[in-house]
């Protein structure tokens, strides 16, 4: 069986089942994009449920395609046996008119006398053998002529009959080629709404997802500004503080203390000085982009007491973040970084650092308006701890 292209059997219904296959077509017809939330989520669940009705749609085509080029064929062999019923039929009407002209001729003669008249010919012989034989003949050829007629007019009913057969198998074959082209055109208007369907749902997922996405952008700016905003308040503040206060009299120089402890230090080495050196920090002020020794940021902070230690690191918490060994929170020691996010699954927002000091304790610098100061770190937005040297 040919088959039929992919485009055409998104379309094509079975000739004696067109109206099931039509119902059933139009019944998947979906409801608008209107109809429903805006959600991404139910979206996509309206883009699957799209999708499958497409596909059972096509199925039901695929199958009702074959049947459509079946009755085509038939529709092509009923027209050929229909010609062939017509030739015939005109060639038994050629043959039943030209005897029917020879018995009419026939009868014609034998009326006037142009034939053989027995009483004619028994006057003028006088033989009644002769008239007998004569008339015998007349009676054999009337016969004949009769008998020729009669098998003609069988043959003529005979093709009259074969003719109204192909013609009423030809007219209800044109009848279901003509069911087909309406029941096409219907499935046609249904997975073309569908697919119009599927196209606006795709658009509008994508709409939803680019919004959240300047949503985002937008509140991760509003943060960023609020953030740049108060430090620039804070440095006014510490600003106007430092041109108000009276000029204090310098000290007498004396040899720098070395570091002590609020506590055990539970720790060796470098660490062990970055700890004791950041409890020497406590209570000192928070104030943007300082890094000691009189006030501290919390990158400040964490730089400041390891570089005591002899460890270098950048003044931002996105370089101390790759400036060590990762460590989980099961191997926290004293002297590591521990580190605060937006997002603990993106280190691109991480925010604040402190430095751990043992005990479920960081020291850190919080905020503007708040002092060095030893606090828990095990908190929501904690992200990950890095060992620095």
């Amino acid at each position: 069986m040919r088959r039929a292209p992919l485009t055409l059997r998104l379309v094509v219904a079975l000739t004696a089942t067109s109206a099931c296959l039509t119902s059933g077509a139009l019944a998947f017809a979906p409801p608008s994009v209107a109809a429903n939330g805006g959600s991404v989520g139910t979206v996509k669940a309206r883009i699957g449920s799209v999708q499958h009705r497409l596909r059972v749609l096509n199925v039901k085509v695929e199958a009702a395609s074959e049947r459509y080029d079946a009755a085509r064929d038939k529709l092509a062999t009923a027209q050929q046996t229909a010609a062939i019923a017509q030739q015939a039929l005109a060639k038994a009407e050629t043959k039943a008119n030209a005897l029917q002209k020879s018995v009419t001729a026939f009868a014609v003669a034998a009326y006037r006398g142009d034939t053989i008249n027995p009483l004619l010919t028994l006057t003028d012989t006088g033989s009644a053998g002769l008239m007998v034989s004569r008339m015998t003949s007349l009676q054999a050829v009337s016969e004949s002529q009769a008998a020729k007629l009669v098998e003609v007019a069988a043959a003529r009913r005979a093709e009259e009959e074969a003719k109204a057969t192909s013609s009423a198998a030809l007219a209800a074959q044109q009848a279901d080629v003509k069911a087909v082209a309406a029941a096409r055109s219907q499935i046609l208007s249904a997975a073309a709404q569908a697919e119009r369907l599927l196209g606006q749902l795709r658009a509008k997922e994508r709409a939803i997802i680019k919004a959240a996405k300047a949503r985002r952008a937008r509140l991760a700016a509003e943060r960023r500004a609020a953030a740049l905003a108060a430090q620039q308040i804070a440095e006014r503040r510490a600003a106007e503080q430092l041109r108000s206060a009276p000029p204090a009299q310098a000290p007498a120089p004396a040899p720098a203390p070395a570091p002590v402890s609020s506590g055990p230090v539970a720790a060796s080495g470098g660490a062990k000085v970055a700890v004791e050196w950041a409890y020497r920090e406590l209570g000192k002020p928070y104030v943007w982009a300082a890094a000691g020794p009189n006030s501290f940021d919390c990158s400040g902070l964490t730089m400041y007491v390891w570089g005591k230690a002899g460890v270098a690191l950048g003044h931002f918490t996105g370089d101390q973040w790759n400036e060590g060994t990762h460590v989980s929170q099961s191997q926290l020691e004293p002297g590591d970084l521990v580190f605060f996010a937006y997002n603990v699954h993106n280190a691109s927002t991480i925010h604040h650092v402190g430095i751990y000091v043992g005990g479920g304790n960081m020291i850190d610098a919080p905020f503007t308006g708040a002092d060095v100061r030893v606090e828990p770190y095990d908190r929501s937005d904690y992200i990950g701890a890095v060992r620095p040297g």
